[in-house]
């Protein structure tokens, strides 16, 4: 086997894999994400991608790190291969890549944690369990009180704090600062992406964040503490991902904390599906 970084040209890199990655659509939203940004000219000094191939060309093993995000690894239709991911971490250890976490199939980012780990001399740790899951019909819920809505400018007041309050609910590390979050406020208005369950007053959010070919994916989903337990939550899901079907994708995908039952509960009663299991592992330096 060997690996190839595509230092000089990463369009060859999605060129190679985006096929191998819609094999697994829904999984794979990150990575043909990325892919799909690297073949529209996206690139950065510090962002690197691999894949591994076998001896006959095919690729057994996809990998792209986008510091400061972790390293995303797939395997070619979810077979694990042991020697492929201790060749992968081995190899990125020899060429100075220095990925700060993993992020894969709950057996990939195992694997690959548990080698680079002790040859790049780091302590793992388990951040995360998510669960990967995928929508195709909506079922039927008990109405909640109220309706959905696009974000309005008025809205600016409450939804960059509600992005803060997902991110720590969710333990997820902010990637700015509130200024940041009236920055994401101000960009996604009148784009159909952000939306409010209204009972009253605004109760609940959740949002159209990115696309694949043929889904659409939901993220920063979020209910205030105190409007909890009123099933705004469940009802702006279900309104939601009826929206992005209607709008003719074929399928909803998110990733939820597997640590966080209420949230696994409304996405099960919506009628998403758990297709797989993520692990989020990070790389610290030893005392």
């Amino acid at each position: 086997m060997h690996i190839n970084f595509y230092k000089d040209n990463k369009k060859d890199f999605a060129n190679d894999a985006l096929d191998i990655l819609c094999e697994s659509e829904a999984q794979n939203n990150v990575l043909i994400k990325i892919a799909l940004g690297f073949k529209n000219g996206e690139d950065k000094e510090d962002w690197y991608c691999a894949t591994v191939k076998d001896n006959n060309g095919g690729i057994i093993t996809i990998a792209v790190c986008t510091p400061p995000h972790n390293l995303v690894i797939y395997e070619t239709g979810n077979k694990h291969n042991a020697e492929a991911i201790n060749f992968l971490a081995r190899e990125l250890f020899n060429a100075g890549y220095t990925p700060p976490g993993v992020l894969g199939d709950q057996a990939t980012a195992e694997a690959f944690a548990e080698i680079y780990a002790e040859i790049a001399d780091k302590n793992k740790k388990n951040r995360m369990t998510l669960n990967a899951m995928q929508l195709f019909e909506v079922s039927k819920i008990k109405p909640a009180p109220g309706y959905m809505r696009e974000i309005i400018e008025e809205d600016i007041y409450f939804v960059p704090y509600w992005i803060d309050g997902f991110h720590i609910d969710c333990n997820i590390q902010p990637q700015g600062n509130l200024s940041d979050n009236i920055e994401t406020f101000k960009n996604n208005l009148g784009k159909n992406k952000i939306y409010i369950w209204v009972d009253k007053t605004p109760v609940s959010m959740a949002a159209f964040t990115r696309e694949t070919f043929n889904g659409a994916v939901i993220a920063r989903v979020y209910t205030p503490p105190f409007y909890r337990g009123n099933g705004y939550c469940t009802a702006l899901m279900a309104q939601l991902s009826q929206n992005l079907l209607d709008r003719g994708y074929k399928y909803c995908c998110l990733f939820a904390d597997a640590d966080y039952p209420e949230s696994n509960k409304v996405y099960l009663k919506v009628g998403y599906k758990n297709i797989c299991l993520y692990s989020e592992i990070k790389f610290e330096d030893k005392v």
